[in-house]
């Protein structure tokens, strides 16, 4: 009777012997097993540049500035105007259509994502401060009205 209640404590203590056996032996004798008995040493190399190698370029259309998100700063403020690249940052999640605001105003609106990093910050508030001067001057607050946000940094 004794004997009975011993098999599961022992069922259990195998169990658990296998289950923290070092995986590490098995893998190396499941390579070694399939080649067969050798006296080689195998050295698994591996060329990450091999299927780049073969690649063939293929036909891009062409990407225009105008598709980058450019910060605007007191140095190129000017040139994104004329570019019509001027962007307000806007961070969060926001499904509104700003078309109106932009072919009116010539500033585009551009919604990132929910994250705002440390770097990001001071650029992004920077950008939205120099574009909401340049409409504040050009437009008095009218702008704001019809933007109906307001852009991250102009608390």
């Amino acid at each position: 009777m004794k004997s009975i209640k011993l098999i599961p404590a022992v069922a259990v203590l195998f169990m658990f012997s296998c289950s923290t056996k070092n995986r590490t032996e098995d893998i190396k004798t499941d390579l070694t097993s399939s080649l067969g008995p050798t006296n080689q040493n195998i050295t698994v190399k591996t060329d990450y540049n091999k299927g780049l190698k073969k690649l063939k370029p293929s036909p891009q259309t062409e990407i225009n500035k105008v598709d980058f998100l450019t910060y605007a700063d007191e140095d190129n403020l000017e040139l994104l105007l004329e570019e019509n690249r001027a962007t307000f940052v806007i961070f969060g999640i926001v499904s509104n259509d700003y078309s109106d605001f932009e072919k009116k105003y010539g500033i585009k609106v551009k919604t990132e994502n929910c994250v705002i990093s440390p770097g990001i910050s001071p650029t992004a508030t920077l950008n939205n401060q120099l574009i909401a001067q340049h409409l504040t001057k050009k437009f008095t607050n009218v702008w704001k009205d019809d933007l109906k946000i307001t852009p991250f940094g102009l608390n």
